[in-house]
């Protein structure tokens, strides 16, 4: 659902409020970020792992909520105080006053949502419908209330009611899982020297993700925010859908651990390792076939400036996927955060530095060109560690399998699709014929994932007819 709402509402918004508008939203909540940033500190994947070591105790499981939380009261007044001083001293947040301020009710309520409780306990279904009623709460407000390129305003408030609500709903329903007013007694300072690693690393990786927004808005204005955002938004949609997936593998990777049921870690990692690039590599090449009609289709020809960028930036789906495999299944459940905290530091310097190379002379597509040289950065400085849990020639040979069939769909792809103009049959076409072409090359190779996913369905299929008799 965090796909689907941005792809049915972000070709409307983006056409009603022009690159302007959008870029004056996108450059508000990069701000915001940053307080989000100090409020959550690097609290939920600290907490996501933590407990779900413990999530079979509920007493311990409660008490160590309280001790989180009370931390996060404190980092979540810090929070506000500097964005009260940021407002005193920096004249460019004064200019977008009410949007930072609209933006920022999300600092308190990303706290107070409790997201890692529902990670580490594998809530997923609880998180699907909460996400799906307010995300449909949200698209019904945007079609209805913003209808001018005025409207800015109110597009990011509906923005923040699908993140307030469902944080709202979390803090309520952790009563199932924990006991808030039991007396437990109180230990914060056991967790402060990991939380603030792990803060190192979130802010790291904070200034990675909005930093390009960030340094546009102060370069070159607005309009080149919005541009860099259609290009920027639509890789990272795709990014998501698989790492999303990936992340919820790391409570469960921290119970086998804890557990010490290796066995069963060492098979989970391969299974996955092979299906993040199984996914990873034909995502990036239909991005890279398919910028220009996903551009034109979603944002409007007036943002056609984007699809260079959009194009450098294809290829961040592979970097993105393998780096957040690294982190979810290997570095983070093993306690390697320092190896995390080193490639975030060592990548946000290099953002920086040719950022502030770039932007001045390629404007946007320095931008871009940034974010793909970094987003490499990250999962080849913490390869290093891994590396003995996931070297193996059938990974290795899962890998090439899918770079062939990546290819053999692009060749095929670039050969069809000039003969459809249509920008909607375009990706349409795409998708079928690329799917299809590269799942028959997989299953000739004999690939792992396509024999696993073969079986599940298979088994699914014998299932149903089974219930049927």
């Amino acid at each position: 659902m965090s796909i689907i709402f941005p792809i049915v509402s972000f070709p409307y918004a983006s056409r009603v409020l022009m690159p302007e508008g959008i870029g004056k939203v996108n450059f508000a909540n990069s701000i915001i970020e940053y307080f989000i940033l100090i409020a959550v500190l690097g609290i939920n994947t600290y907490a996501s792992r933590e407990a779900a070591k413990i999530r079979d105790d509920r007493h311990r499981l409660s008490g160590f909520a309280r001790e989180i939380l009370a931390i996060n009261f404190v980092s979540t007044v810090i929070a506000y105080l500097a964005l009260l001083i940021c407002f005193l001293f920096i004249p460019k947040f004064n200019e977008y006053r009410l949007l930072i301020i609209i933006c920022s009710t999300k600092v308190l309520f990303t706290t107070a949502g409790m997201e890692w409780l529902y990670r580490a306990e594998e809530e997923y279904g609880y998180m699907t419908l909460r996400q799906t009623i307010f995300q449909i709460i949200s698209l019904i407000l945007l079609f209805t209330l913003v209808r001018t390129k005025d409207d800015y305003i109110i597009y990011a408030g509906i923005g923040v009611i699908a993140n307030v609500g469902a944080n709202i709903f979390n803090f309520i329903y952790s009563r199932k899982f924990l006991n808030l007013l039991e007396r437990t007694k109180i230990n914060w300072k056991k967790h402060i020297r990991p939380v603030f690693t792990f803060f190192g690393i979130t802010c790291a990786g904070k200034i990675n993700s909005a930093l390009d927004a960030v340094m546009l808005g102060f370069i070159l204005g607005d309009s080149a925010v919005g541009f860099y955002s259609a290009a920027i938004k639509i890789t990272r949609m795709v990014t998501e859908l698989i790492t999303s997936t990936i992340s919820s593998f790391m409570p469960r990777s921290s119970y086998y651990l804890k557990n010490n049921n290796i066995d069963e870690y060492k098979k989970m990692v391969g299974t996955v390792c092979n299906a993040t690039f199984f996914f990873a590599i034909p995502a990036a090449t239909g991005l890279f076939i398919l910028c220009e009609p996903i551009i034109i289709l979603f944002s409007g020809n007036q943002y056609l400036a984007a699809v260079p960028s959009m194009k450098t930036m294809s290829a961040v789906v592979i970097a993105s996927c393998a780096n957040s495999f690294l982190l979810n299944l290997v570095i983070t459940p093993q306690g390697k955060e320092k190896f995390t905290l080193i490639a975030q530091i060592t990548a946000a310097c290099t953002n920086i530095i040719l950022n502030s190379i770039l932007i001045p002379k390629l404007g946007v597509f320095g931008a871009s060109l940034a974010t793909l040289i970094v987003e490499f950065i990250l999962p080849l400085v913490v390869l290093a560690p891994a590396w003995k849990y996931i070297a193996s020639w059938q990974n290795l040979s899962n890998i090439l399998k899918s770079l062939f069939g990546a290819t053999t769909m692009f060749i095929i792809l670039h050969f069809f699709i000039r003969y459809i103009q249509n920008d909607f049959l375009k990706i349409a076409f795409s998708l079928v014929l690329g799917s299809v072409t590269y799942a028959l090359s997989e299953l000739v190779l004999k690939h792992e994932t396509a024999i696993l996913l073969i079986a599940g369905i298979n088994k699914k299929l014998k299932s149903l007819r089974k219930n049927n008799e």
